[in-house]
């Protein structure tokens, strides 16, 4: 009698697999869900799996908060102070922006909120009207609530920088799911006052041409005048349809001329505007 050598290969076992918003993927082999095996996936396998790269709906959300923390605090007593916080879990980077000449008062107080974060300061670079600081541990789960803990845990993803300013915190974050993102405003409301500013559901294949543009190409080019003058305008209505302020209302309640408000505006929105050029020419053009 003969045996044949050739060995019988089992069929890939199926199994069925959950996103975190509770949707399922089709029934697919297990080696296309364990990520060693994903690692190898050639152009074959991927179109035996249509379902497993699939597009998705997200939501982008701007919104501040109001809570007892050192960052929230300073920002609070100091209103022309503007604190950047970048994480990325075993740094801080915190750059301070002050709108006027520092008092020894004003340093004294950075140096207590400093104190207070708990994290040693490992290098501080100084610059004509900002502060770099850079800690040597991330002190963002030690200040209670932890927040950006708190937007990690609902599966959302936190888009740096972090601003403290006029006592509150400012956070762009992407939500994946809308079940995620209303986890995410109930822990948030439990510990602190928030309120959101925007929010917009993007169905895009890439996120890449929705998120990642630069500030710098954007906002490096004004002068504190024209931010100034900028925000103002922003702030009280003027780019309203209809607007709710003129520039003469404006100029007053910055104590300059009427005609140098306008000057420092235009020159704000021409650079502005030019930034922004290189980002709508990669946009593709809409029938």
């Amino acid at each position: 009698m003969r045996f044949s050598t050739r060995r019988i290969l089992p069929k890939p076992r199926r199994e069925r697999s959950c996103l975190s918003d509770g949707s399922k993927f089709a029934a697919l082999p297990v080696r296309y869900l364990h990520s060693s095996s994903c690692r190898h996936l050639t152009g074959i396998d991927i179109s035996d799996c249509p379902r497993l790269f699939r597009s998705m709906t997200y939501y982008e959300l701007a919104f501040k908060l109001q809570h007892d923390c050192p960052y929230c605090n300073f920002s609070r007593d100091h209103p022309s102070a503007v604190i950047s916080h970048w994480c990325n879990w075993s740094r801080d980077v915190l750059e301070i922006t002050h709108g006027g000449p520092k008092s020894t008062r004003e340093q004294l107080a950075l140096r207590q909120m400093l104190k207070n974060i708990g994290s040693k300061v490992i290098r501080t670079s100084r610059a004509a009207s900002n502060l770099q600081v850079v800690l040597q541990h991330c002190a963002c789960d030690k200040l209670p609530p932890p927040t950006l803990p708190t937007i990690e845990k609902r599966n959302c993803l936190n888009l740096q920088p972090m601003i403290y300013t006029g006592g509150y915190e400012w956070y762009r974050v992407m939500a994946f799911s809308e079940r995620d993102m209303k986890q995410l405003f109930r822990d948030l409301e439990r510990h602190c006052t928030v309120e959101v500013t925007s929010r917009r559901s993007v169905s895009e294949e890439s996120i890449h041409t929705d998120s990642l543009v630069s500030t710098a190409s954007l906002l490096g080019g004004l002068t504190r005048k024209q931010a100034n003058a900028l925000l103002v305008a922003l702030d009280n209505g003027y780019f309203n349809l209809p607007r709710s302020a003129t520039a003469v209302e404006l100029a007053q309640r910055l104590g300059v001329p009427r005609t140098s408000f306008v000057d420092h505006l235009r020159k704000a929105q021409n650079k502005i505007i030019r930034g922004v050029g290189p980002y709508l020419r990669l946009r593709p053009a809409e029938a």
